[in-house]
């Protein structure tokens, strides 16, 4: 007897979430499918790691819709997204299905976004906060369309709301940042606090990177030492973190860091006899302690890694304590993740290339690095913007032509502009105008062995020869910058002393 189309349509749904319940083993031994409440202890990051970030709750979600959610969850899940994050999505959907009050998604059309919209436009959410909740709803209903054989318009597909942009208040001014420092060097900071500290403003980390440190995490090398900092961000959604390895040289700044870091790896090792098996083994073990106002310690018998929350309220209790304002005056309120965007901003201005802080940071590219953490605008110097080259109207046949970050075709006016910002540069067909995001790599063929000048462009070697010498020495502050200008100078220099080497004697 043939099957007919539903019937195979039904049985595939069936085996479709068998699959989907069967992956829940992957999350936890003690969950099931039926449970409103999903502890994910399989994917707790680190010994650190707040179980609250690996729960999914279903209770918020209509219970006419709750099994269609939790199959969500497993689709999104199956597909790499984190825990952490489907949790803060299930919330948002909540919001949206709430709304809907318990009417049937095929029967929703672009009356009800427009009604959604006048309903979060009501309410005291921000725009980013109404953005993200908008963007949740419409990715549950493009997922989940079809569900059980049933179609449905997705009549959100359009956001009205602007995604947060990057701000400038991320970014930690220098006047706080120094006041900060000072703080920091005083041993009357708790030692874990204070090497928190240092390891942030140093090397552009999450939180969670830092507090997923182990104890056995620094390893001398070839002269210096090499420091593994895990990640989770960009590893897949896996358990397991990927590993950065950062050198440090024990000198300098490098050194008081390296100094902290053995301290609190001794402090660290001494009380892991107190703790249970799933806490040992973290560099930010502590012991907890709570100081008087007359300066006094008093320590209790309480042991465990140091959290998210800990440092958190440290940080701004220590704000507070010292005295640390901004330039109007008020007491300054610092985050943890300001330092990311601190040491990724300060790198970019001291030279460092995209290509350069994105292996720094583990970033799989260099596009969120700017998109988020460059706040180059706050110090106008360093910034070269093309865009305002575009502003008058080209002669008519030659308009203007960007290709590859260059603009060819241009006119006299606009060609001395460019030049004259100390980041532009003239390449071959145009000019770059913005040489420290370049990684160089269009150099490259000046050592390879296989290449051979033409001799009749010695004049170009030269001038190139000479414009790079007098970049690096216009950057010489920044020893990155000029490293790197020089090294092209000295490649231009190869080749000109080889075609004077190969010129016929007269």
């Amino acid at each position: 007897m043939a099957i007919t189309s539903s019937k195979t349509n039904e049985r595939y749904q069936e085996y479709e979430k068998r699959r989907y319940r069967d992956f829940l083993c992957s999350l936890s031994d003690s969950i099931s499918f039926e449970d409103d409440c999903w502890y994910c202890e399989k994917h707790l990051k680190n010994r650190s790691h707040n179980k609250k970030h690996v729960n999914i709750s279903f209770r918020q979600i209509p219970k006419i819709y709750r099994e269609m959610v939790k199959y969500y969850a497993l689709i999104r899940l199956i597909n790499g997204v984190g825990v952490y994050t489907i949790s803060c999505r299930i919330r948002n959907i909540a919001i949206f299905l709430q709304f809907l009050n318990g009417a049937p998604l095929s029967d929703i059309d672009y009356v009800t976004a427009s009604d959604f919209k006048s309903f979060l436009d009501n309410r005291s959410y921000t725009e980013n906060t109404r953005y993200t909740i908008w963007a949740a709803a419409e990715n549950f209903l493009h997922i989940m369309n079809g569900y059980d054989g049933i179609p449905f318009h997705n009549p959100l597909y359009k956001n009205p709301y602007t995604a947060g942009e990057r701000l400038d208040y991320k970014y930690i001014p220098d006047f706080v940042a120094r006041q900060l420092d000072m703080v920091f060097m005083k041993e009357t900071v708790p030692l874990p606090i204070r090497t928190v500290y240092w390891l942030l403003r140093l090397i552009p980390s999450r939180i969670s990177e830092i507090l997923g440190m182990d104890i056995d995490c620094l390893k001398p090398f070839d002269g210096h030492y090499c420091l593994t900092i895990p990640t989770w961000k960009q590893n897949g959604g896996y358990k397991e973190p990927l590993l950065r390895i950062i050198h440090i040289h024990g000198d300098g700044i490098g050194g008081y860091l390296l100094a902290l870091i053995r301290e609190q790896q001794k402090a660290a090792h001494s009380y892991q006899e107190f703790l249970p098996s799933d806490k040992k083994g973290a560099l930010f073990t502590r012991r907890q302690s709570m100081r008087y106002r007359n300066g006094k310690m008093c320590y209790k018998d309480v042991y465990g890694p140091l959290t998210y929350v800990q440092v958190r309220d440290s940080f701004q209790k220590i704000c507070r304590e010292f005295d640390i304002r901004d330039e109007s005056g008020e007491i300054y309120t610092v985050t943890t993740h300001q330092f990311r965007h601190n040491g990724i901003t300060d790198r970019l201005r001291a030279g460092f290339t995209l290509a350069q802080i994105a292996e720094m940071t583990a970033h799989h590219g260099s596009a969120m690095i700017y998109a988020s953490y460059a706040h180059l605008d706050l110090f106008p110097e360093t910034l070269s913007e093309p865009r305002e080259y575009f502003c008058e109207t080209p002669e008519e046949g030659s308009p203007y032509i960007l290709f590859g970050g260059r603009i060819l075709n241009m006119d006299v006016i606009t060609e001395a502009r460019l030049l004259a910002n100390l980041r532009a540069h003239r390449v071959p067909g145009g000019i770059c105008a913005d040489i420290t995001h370049c990684r160089s790599d269009m150099w490259n063929c000046l050592e390879c062995v296989h290449f051979i000048p033409e001799k009749e462009q010695l004049p170009y070697f030269e001038e190139q020869e000479k414009a790079w010498r007098d970049k690096a020495e216009k950057f010489k502050n920044y020893s990155i910058m000029e490293a790197n200008f020089s090294e092209i100078a000295d490649r231009f220099q190869q080749i000109i002393q080889k075609m004077r080497k190969e010129e016929p004697t007269p």
